[in-house]
């Protein structure tokens, strides 16, 4: 591209004083780039409308007088700062190391590109000197022994920059708005070049250049687009550490050394972990150095595994953690008896402890058909019989259920995942809180008022899983995660009545209101059709 007629051919335009026209060929040469990507493309279209605009203003005054000095002789450092980001040739040199090809003193007018207008004086005033003075000061501090470095600056250095950026923002409110540009534009480019050097510095500046009102706007020039983000990215920082921060527990939970354990994961929501880690790679990738990298690895597993733990990696599916402490817990409270004899001695006959059983299992089925298939299962039941002030008896089989997921075959798991949509349904129906305490396997002291063919098919349903011997299993809990696959989403939702977002949200975190009405619709879809289902969706039901 020739300078020679810089900026008509960049807006690909006559040389024009309408500033109208100017405006509209720039709006139409940037729908041609990527801003983005195109960042020294994007700088050069901007420069080129700023001069055509200035060109014309010039034009338009010199028509209505003879005095072409107009006391804007510095406007041609503002373009030198401008016109970093711009080479005829390329861009390898735009992302060497070097610190004075990038970083020309703005004080000093670059003399390979002619100024419109008269020459500015080269001399510079007593203030501009100090200024000057300031920003080598300044650079020096970002650029170590002239070179570019990733160290943090040390207290010293970080001192010593404030001070001379005092300067140069002072120079910058007593100055012309030619020479003001000039330093807004030099020092945006010098701190977007030297991030993270440069953060400690970055501040100030925007409080006296006002960089963030630029923010989103098609003004917004290449290096603000880099350093506005960044801006925002430290306040974040600041703001998500303070106690009030909707994700401040979640800030916290991931800031801490190691990986996550299974009680670490009841003290904070998972959704907000899941906000947090994915707001922050979308929007401010660098905050991710200020977590423990093992830490947000146990949260987030690597795809590699097929599924994300964070949720849904695909819309067509859900991703659901579930971490599983009550059921061991109660098991172990309801069972105590069986193992060291804490509890007194029996008290029922056998006809009468057969009645119970039968009542439990149906019809012939009684305690020696139970020693006879599960003895250690026949043991914790007659104490359960005969001691419902601890445990009702159907609550221990629940109980027991519940737990047979991690040796269940795939028979038994079909039969307990009819069982868990039978009970929540239930409870569904009796009340929030009921529907809370089965969602949460909190089964010992809950009463469910089970219809005639409810309580038929859940005896039908325990039968199987005493014939799978799977009904004394003591459980060990732990996290379990599962991917339900699209078609099952879709049958969910169905009978949900939730949007996807609202389903997925619920099934990513334990507390939402929306829990139980979306573990009941999942429970009933697997039901509906169990053999289309996964081994996994079954077991961690």
């Amino acid at each position: 591209m020739s300078r020679r007629r810089f900026p008509w051919d960049r807006l690909g335009i006559d040389e024009t004083n309408d500033t109208g026209a100017i405006r509209k060929a720039y709006a139409n040469a940037l729908r041609t780039i990527n801003v983005d990507q195109d960042i020294a493309g994007y700088a050069d279209l901007r420069r080129a409308r700023d001069q055509a605009l200035w060109l014309a203003a010039q034009s338009q005054r010199a028509e209505e007088e003879d005095d072409g000095d107009l006391g804007l002789g510095d406007l041609q450092e503002d373009q030198d700062a401008d016109a970093d980001w711009f080479d005829d040739e390329g861009d390898d040199e735009l992302w060497a190391d070097g610190l004075s090809s990038y970083h020309p003193d703005p004080f000093v007018p670059d003399p390979f590109v002619p100024a419109p207008g008269p020459a500015p004086d080269p001399a510079l005033s007593e203030r501009q000197e100090r200024a000057r003075a300031a920003w080598q000061q300044l650079t020096g501090i970002l650029y170590p022994e002239g070179a570019v470095s990733d160290d943090a600056v040390t207290i010293a250095e970080m001192e010593e920059g404030l001070a001379a950026l005092g300067a140069l923002i002072a120079r910058a409110e007593e100055a012309d708005i030619a020479e003001h540009d000039a330093l807004d534009g030099a020092l945006a480019d010098l701190f977007a070049r030297t991030w993270p050097r440069s953060a400690p510095f970055a501040e100030p500046a925007n409080a006296a250049f006002h960089w963030m009102g630029e923010d989103g706007s098609i003004e917004e020039r290449p290096a603000l687009m880099f350093l506005n983000q960044r801006l925002k990215g430290m306040r974040f920082y600041e703001q998500v550490q303070q106690p009030g921060h909707p994700l401040n527990k979640a800030w916290a939970e991931l800031s801490r050394p190691g990986a996550v354990g299974i009680a670490d994961r009841l003290k904070v929501k998972r959704l907000d972990v899941h906000k947090l880690i994915t707001g922050i790679r979308d929007r401010y990738p660098e905050l991710e150095s200020h977590l423990d990298p093992e830490r947000v690895a146990s949260w987030d597993p690597k795809p590699d595994t097929g599924a994300s733990g964070l949720g849904p990696r695909v819309v067509r599916g859900i991703v659901i953690m579930l971490v599983v402490l009550a059921v061991p817990r109660m098991l172990s409270q309801c069972t105590q008896a069986s193992d060291d004899g804490a509890y007194p001695a029996i008290a029922l006959s056998n006809a009468e402890a057969d009645t119970k059983v039968a009542e439990l299992f149906g019809p012939g089925i009684d305690m020696k058909t139970v020693t006879a298939e599960d003895p250690k299962l026949a043991r914790e039941l007659l104490v359960a019989v005969n001691r419902p002030e601890i445990v009702q008896p159907v609550n221990l089989l629940r109980l027991k259920a519940l737990a047979s997921a991690e040796v269940a075959d795939r028979g038994a798991l079909e039969a307990r995942a009819e069982l868990k949509a039978i009970w929540l349904t239930a409870a569904q129906a009796k009340s929030a809180q009921t529907c809370r305490m089965a969602i949460n396997g909190d089964l010992r002291a809950l009463t469910l008022d089970l219809d005639k063919q409810d309580r038929a098919r859940e005896q039908a349903l325990l039968r199987r899983l005493l014939a799978a011997k799977v009904l004394s299993h003591m459980p060990k809990g732990g996290e379990t995660r599962y991917s339900v696959p699209g078609w099952l989403v879709g049958e969910t939702l169905e009978r949900s009545g939730l949007s996807k977002e609202r389903l997925t949200a619920a099934l990513a975190d334990p507390e939402s209101a929306d829990r139980c009405k979306a573990e009941t619709a999942l429970a009933q879809a697997v039901t509906a059709a169990p053999k289309k289902v996964p081994d996994e969706v079954l077991r961690g039901l």
